[in-house]
């Protein structure tokens, strides 16, 4: 049985009726129509209004639902006025959740003019030195990076990590962010022995500042890309080990099998098939495929695209009637 957003799947409909109160605030369906109400209600410029907007924005790009997630911002950016456009932290923050979208849309032209327009915007409400303008510096570092502009990017890297160093000290989120993506700067350029000391820095940091709970996912991240750097420098001993620790914090927040458990696979088979093993890679790509399958369904766009990755990994190992049977299915 499926939530009719789409993102939950139950057992039956009492397993829904009692996971609802969980779910609720989360329910893309339910806050659609929600929204629908208040709009017959509501004038269109309400804050109110505003903030469901932004909720089904970070909720829809939250599911990889960028098309979605991109009409709802669009839409806040229409709701103000022009003559606060310049000054309006609503429109620095959808500004800056489009450029985002965009860049995951892989269009990185649209994603820089959006955050530079953040950037712009950010600076006028609060000043050079504030966490606004420091993540949008991170942002741009990110595009720019993505296109291939690294001196750029590590610029714009380097000043919001002096910045947010200035604001909150080395133990925070938003520094080992920004440590992490120029350890991916490094990594580009080929200097791999650079990068995985900052990756280090940036686990341990995440480590002291996320705790246990949800957010602990975020240490289990800066695992597997500290994992991709000891892999790197053929380390594969400490890179399994990191890799195993971050789908054990997985696993505990989640007990369950789920999607998230199967892109972490997802991405250790990718830094796996980066490097050239290819056997691993596929093996993590099939633990990935069976999550995926059983979570998100036999026709979902996901299970798609990760069993074209298994394809292509077939085709490399030399075995081409496995990867043409699995290229149809994908496809």
């Amino acid at each position: 049985l499926k939530c009719p957003c789409k993102a939950v799947f139950y057992c039956n409909a009492e397993c829904q009726r009692a996971s609802w109160e969980g779910h609720r605030g989360e329910c893309v369906f339910d806050l659609e129509r929600k929204l629908r109400k208040d709009r017959r209600r509501l004038e269109g410029d309400d804050p109110a209004i505003a903030k469901a907007l932004f909720d089904l924005g970070d909720l829809y790009h939250n599911q990889d639902r960028l098309g979605e997630a991109e009409e709802k911002f669009l839409e806040v950016l229409r709701t103000v006025d022009s003559a606060e456009e310049s000054s309006s932290s609503t429109v620095a923050e959808a500004s800056r959740r489009l450029g985002t979208i965009f860049r995951d849309q892989g269009k990185l032209d649209d994603a820089l003019g959006m955050l530079k327009r953040a950037l712009r915007v950010f600076r006028r409400l609060h000043g050079d030195e504030h966490i606004s303008v420091g993540k949008a510096l991170n942002d741009i570092g990110v595009i720019l990076q993505q296109k291939g502009l690294l001196d750029r990017a590590m610029a714009k890297f380097e000043q919001a990590h002096e910045m947010c160093c200035g604001l909150f000290g080395e133990d925070h989120e938003i520094v080992a962010t920004v440590l992490s993506n120029m350890a991916n700067v490094l990594t580009l350029q080929g200097k791999g022995a650079e990068a995985m000391p900052m990756r280090e820095k940036s686990l341990d940091i995440e480590r002291r500042t996320q705790g246990s709970g949800v957010k602990a996912i975020r240490v289990a991240t800066a695992l597997v890309n500290l994992g991709s750097s000891y892999l790197d420098q053929g380390m594969v001993e400490e890179a399994q080990e990191r890799f195993e620790e971050a789908l054990g914090i997985v696993r505990r927040i989640h007990p369950e099998r789920n999607v998230l458990e199967g892109k972490f696979l997802q991405h250790i088979g990718m830094v796996y098939s980066d490097q050239g093993g290819l056997e691993d890679a596929l093996a993590w790509y099939k633990k990935a495929h069976r999550i995926f399958r059983k979570t998100l369904g036999p026709d979902s766009a996901e299970l798609g695209a990760l069993t074209c990755d298994i394809a292509s990994t077939l085709s490399k190992l030399g075995k081409f009637d496995e990867a043409l049977e699995k290229f149809e299915e994908g496809l």
